[in-house]
């Protein structure tokens, strides 16, 4: 009893009262340690480092023939745990040596995201040497030649768009701007894609879709040559079955004699008004496609219906 009271004597000291303080600070610094080790140790480890521009190998692992010329090719990452650590929206640059010595490379945005582990998937469309292009599409054409065990370097994150969900946009300010982020906040996403244009359009929809929480309002219009030449079709059309807040809408130059449901010839201000959200305040139009298609198609439509510059991003 005694040996009691003399402790308690001693918090209520000023020295016992002190030394009482100080353990319990003591006890709560090394509680937030141990836990800030665990919050570290659960986050997955990324596969693309701090440094955007340094290259890392890749193997590829798997490749599926989607068609005649496109392909899904699957790299594999540095362990089945780690994942791309691209934001969304955003792309890698994928390169290699030619037989020269020159380093060839072109950005593309993966049709994978990081809530898949161990492994990034591109889907690719191989552009063969034509009269237009005699030389074709170098890097398109080094994968489609690609073996599983193969490598590609990649690097990044590159691109100044980022989606962060629930219908907010970050867009990277140029250093001459001062720097930071520009943030919109759209309520109606409309999406107009051209051919491989379509993959970043596809990461911003399965990030939304993901997410109960987001009620954005999504329309894509997306322009090909040939119903064969559409990618990723049957997903797309499964996402407008499902999803309540998606409007698809196709067009293409050549349409079967028989059988087509969709739109026809370019990608129209008539078209546009039809299936897009008209211009507004809480409207954001995502653009990717080949550049004659936005220069002379979707640009003056744009000008036609009222579309200012705040109201859309081109990739």
């Amino acid at each position: 009893a005694s040996a009691s009271a003399a402790w308690l004597d001693a918090l209520t000291g000023v020295d016992g009262v002190e030394a009482l303080v100080l353990t319990v600070a003591a006890v709560c610094v090394s509680a937030i340690l141990v836990l800030d080790v665990y919050a570290r140790s659960q986050k997955p480890k990324r596969a693309l480092g701090p440094d955007a521009t340094a290259k890392i190998p890749l193997a590829l692992i798997k490749r599926t023939e989607l068609s005649h010329d496109t392909t899904l090719f699957r790299f594999g990452l540095q362990s089945p745990e780690h994942i791309l650590g691209l934001p969304c929206g955003q792309h890698i640059a994928l390169s290699y040596m030619d037989a020269d010595g020159k380093e060839q490379g072109r950005p593309y945005t993966p049709t994978s995201s990081d809530v898949d582990k161990g492994h990034v998937d591109f889907v690719i469309k191989v552009y063969f040497p034509n009269e237009r292009f005699p030389e074709g599409g170098k890097v398109s054409q080094h994968m489609h030649g690609l073996k599983v065990g193969d490598t590609l370097d990649f690097s990044g994150p590159k691109g100044r768009y980022e989606y962060r969900g629930k219908g907010v946009f970050a867009i990277k300010k140029l250093a001459s701007q001062g720097g930071g982020f520009e943030i919109r906040k759209a309520k109606h996403i409309g999406m107009i894609a051209g051919g491989t244009g379509i993959t970043p359009m596809l990461q911003v929809m399965r990030a939304a879709f993901r997410d109960a929480g987001d009620k954005s309002q999504i329309s894509l219009i997306f322009a090909n040559q040939t119903p064969e030449d559409i990618l990723l079709r049957p997903e797309l059309e499964q996402c407008a079955a499902e999803h309540d807040n998606f409007k698809l809408h196709f067009t293409v130059d050549r349409p079967p004699a028989a059988g087509w449901d969709y739109g026809t010839g370019f990608v129209s201000a008539e078209m546009i008004a039809a299936h897009l959200p008209p211009p507004g305040p809480h409207t954001q139009i995502l653009l990717c496609g080949p550049p004659p298609m936005m220069k002379f198609a979707v640009m003056p439509a744009f000008e036609k219906l009222g579309y200012t510059k705040d109201m859309f991003m081109q990739w």
